[in-house]
This record gives C-alpha cells, sequence and structure tokens, in this order.
C-alpha cells in the first residue's frame, strides 16, 4: 500500500493552498505531510483535521483520508474518500487512485452495493426461432415465438468480513423486471467464504443459490466449492475453482441433478493499458432421469483496453462451448447435443458517471445451435449498465 499511497500523492496535482489562506497554511500543510510520512501519524491527523476547518481544499481532505486509512480508521477514511471522488473537477487517475483504497478498506470492513441496468434483449426465453418441430411421427408449430423486450436489471453485491472465524459471507442478486411478470427472473447467490491458508490464497465457500422465473420458484441449489491462487506476478494470475451440489427444481424433479464443475481463470498485463484473459471450464451434471444428464465444456478468451488520450475503456470477450446429452431425448427420440457461442463487446470512459456511479454499454449476441431444432435459439442484448 505504501507504493499505491505514493501513486495517490503523485497523481494528485500539488496547487497551492489560496494565497489568501496565507504562508501559515502552506508550512502548516508542509509539516503535516512530513509527520505523515514520517509515521508520526496523531499528529498529522491532527494538523490536517486543522487544516481543512480553515480550508476545506480537496487536497487536504484527501491527504486526512489517506492518514485515516494508515491508522486504520477506516470508517472515518471512507467518508472522505468519496466525498473527494464525487467531485465533478476531479481528475480520472485520481479517483483511480482513490478506488484502490476504497476497495481495500471495503475487504476489511464490508461493504453492500446496488447497480442498475437498462436491458434490450431481443430473446428473453430463448426461444427456437424454427416455426415446426418433429415429436416421433407429429409436426408441432409452437405458439410462441422469439419476440424483443425492453426492461431493468436491478443487482446487489454484498461483502461482510467475520473475522473470528476467519472467513466472510457474501451475497450476489439479481433480478430482471420485464413488463409483466412472466419475463421476470430473480437469482439469488449467498454463501460464505473461510480462507484454508494463512495467506488466503485457498479458500472454501459453501452457498445456496436460488432461481425464479416468472414469479415462481425454479430451483434451488445448494452447493460447496474450493477457489485457489494457482499462480501470481505482478503482470499475471491464475486463479482456479471446483464447485459441486445438488440443484433441485421446484415443478420439473426429472431435472433434479448433482453438478459438478472445474474452472480456471488467468489473466496477464501485455502493455501499460492492455490485458488479456482466458477461461475454461468443464461441467458434469448427473440427473434424476439419465436423458438429462450431461457433461460440457466452456472456453473463453478477452481482452481489456484502455486509451489514454480519450479515456476510453474497451473490452471484447468470446466463447464457445458444448453440452453432450447422456441417453436419447424421450420426446425428441435424438440424442441432445449442443454447441454455444457468444460474443460480448463493452465500451466504458472514465468521464462517463452518473451520481458517483460509472456507466458503460455492453452488446453481446448468443447462439445455440442443438441437435433437437427445438433447442436452438439466437438471442442480441444491449445493455446500458450503471454501477
Amino acid at each position: 500500500m505504501r507504493r499505491l499511497a505514493l501513486a495517490l500523492l503523485l497523481a494528485v496535482s500539488a496547487p497551492c493552498l489560496a494565497e489568501s489562506e496565507g504562508e501559515a497554511l502552506q508550512r502548516a500543510f508542509i509539516e503535516a505531510m512530513q509527520a505523515q510520512e514520517a509515521g508520526d501519524l496523531a499528529h498529522a491527523e491532527s494538523a490536517f483535521r486543522d487544516l481543512l476547518k480553515a480550508t476545506n481544499a480537496p487536497r487536504v481532505k484527501l491527504e486526512l483520508a489517506r492518514t485515516l486509512y494508515l491508522e486504520g480508521k477506516y470508517a472515518e477514511a471512507k467518508p472522505l474518500f468519496s466525498e473527494v471522488s464525487k467531485q465533478a473537477d476531479t481528475p480520472w487517475r485520481v479517483r483511480d487512485n482513490i478506488a484502490h483504497f476504497v476497495r481495500d478498506i471495503e475487504e476489511r470492513t464490508g461493504y453492500l452495493k446496488f447497480g442498475m441496468t437498462v436491458v434490450t434483449d431481443s430473446n428473453p426465453r430463448s426461444l427456437a426461432a424454427q416455426k415446426e418441430f418433429a415429436i416421433g411421427d407429429l409436426r408441432v408449430t409452437p405458439t410462441e415465438a422469439p419476440q424483443k423486450m425492453h426492461g431493468l436489471r436491478y443487482s446487489a453485491r454484498g461483502w461482510l468480513p467475520l473475522e473470528p472465524i476467519g472467513g466472510a459471507g457474501y451475497l450476489a442478486a439479481s433480478y430482471a423486471d420485464y413488463p409483466g411478470e412472466e419475463f421476470d427472473r430473480l437469482t439469488l447467490d449467498v454463501g460464505g467464504v473461510k480462507n484454508l491458508t494463512s495467506s488466503g490464497r485457498i479458500r472454501v465457500k459453501p452457498g445456496m443459490e436460488f432461481g425464479a422465473f416468472g414469479g415462481h420458484r425454479l430451483y434451488r441449489f445448494p452447493y460447496i466449492g474450493l477457489d485457489a491462487v494457482l499462480a501470481e506476478t505482478n503482470t499475471s494470475r491464475l486463479t482456479g475453482e471446483l464447485k459441486v451440489g445438488k440443484v433441485k427444481f421446484a415443478d420439473f424433479g426429472y431435472l433434479d441433478a448433482t453438478n459438478t464443475s472445474a474452472a480456471v481463470s488467468a489473466r496477464k498485463l501485455v502493455s501499460s493499458n492492455a490485458t488479456v484473459t482466458l477461461s475454461a471450464s468443464l461441467e458434469n451434471s448427473s440427473a434424476k432421469e439419465r436423458p438429462y444428464s450431461y457433461y460440457g465444456w466452456d472456453l473463453g478468451p478477452g481482452i481489456d483496453s484502455f486509451w489514454p488520450e480519450w479515456t476510453l475503456m474497451v473490452g471484447a470477450r468470446a466463447s464457445v462451448g458444448s453440452r453432450q446429452y447422456a441417453a436419447t431425448d424421450p420426446m425428441f427420440g435424438e440424442r441432445r447435443v449442443d454447441t454455444k457461442r457468444r460474443l460480448e463487446l463493452s465500451v466504458g470512459n472514465k468521464r462517463w458517471r452518473w451520481r458517483d456511479h460509472d456507466v458503460s454499454l455492453v452488446a453481446s449476441l448468443e447462439r445455440n445451435n442443438s441437435s433437437i431444432g427445438f433447442y436452438s435459439y439466437r438471442k442480441t442484448n444491449v445493455s446500458v449498465v450503471v454501477e
């Protein structure tokens, strides 16, 4: 964190306090900074508080926040960091550096954050575009066809450190709200994390996931996971995760299954303004009825780039995966094999902000090709994300 503090200090321009404040204030500021650098934090805190009463200058407020952070007074430091970050004239580089402090504080003290996304989905129920299907010797025409929908997606993320047990609790929730309840979808994931090593590089994660669709409970999925940082350097990171659990559907008991998955994810900084990513996963689902059991895989490369001259952030991700089912589908008389492809593009800007929230645009194209046409679909999604 000392390097981070130095980066923040360098990133903030050091304007002189207004001349009307006099040389005494200049001298007091310099002395407070010297006390901070020397580790005399109590003296530095007192001096910065006096200066803040006299000037209310953002630079003074920022240095007081940093001093409180170094003292471990996180509840007082975080609001001061936020006040400086919210000011319209605060440079984006300063906001970025402040964000590092705030994230570290939140990891130590916890948080509950909310987000909202304006969504346009061309096929929210992932329906097939095919007009007619064969079920044995019968020809069937679906009564529903894909239709474009506009809606809002609300999200929440929470984290609560539990020091007595050396772990934390977590929450992730999402609610997609479309006109009419029949398309609404809720997902809720709650659980805990406990470090298995002093470094925190290996953790166990028991949890429970719930899902609802159209106002009705869809499934519940109790699970236990294990994640680990497998390798890490200043420019790269490799992580892995194992998860096993039993999913139970409210109205479709034949789909109840034991699910097992393994995933790895890699990130590498290839230049000062670009990071490449690669994720891969394997999954196996052993269902109550064999035709609905499957195994599958997924592979997804990506890149995130930053263009300083326009403060523009551009990300691109692609993925391809497959699922192969264990036996012949009892309705269609064929063994189901799916291949899914997805492409996503995101665009953001350091200056796109709304009420201290970041704003970005995300567009995606998803296509599933199935050996059984009923399960094939294509959909596009365009979103404005505020978080």
